[in-house]
């Protein structure tokens, strides 16, 4: 199945297409990523503890890690941002 990833994250101007097996979930697809794209998206998405750090959005929903994905999902990527 392919999942189409939106990653502003790392300056990637458009969208990309992943290729992934059946029933994967999100956190199949942000692993891949990171394998595709290296240090630079690790850094960006997990949090100091070695756990995910990225709020996913999986066609206009907010969804969790473990949510299986379907073919022609659409995944936006969010750094959650804390202020005060």
């Amino acid at each position: 199945m392919k999942v189409k990833v939106q990653l502003r994250l790392l300056k990637v101007n458009d969208d990309v297409e992943i290729e992934l097996k059946e029933s994967s979930t999100i956190r199949h697809l942000l692993e891949k990523l990171v394998s595709i794209y290296g240090d630079d998206l690790k850094k960006l998405i997990y949090s100091t503890r070695q756990r995910f750090g990225v709020m996913a959005i999986v066609n206009g929903e907010r969804s969790k890690l473990d949510q299986k994905l379907k073919h022609k999902d659409e995944l936006l990527l969010i750094l959650p941002v804390v202020g005060g």
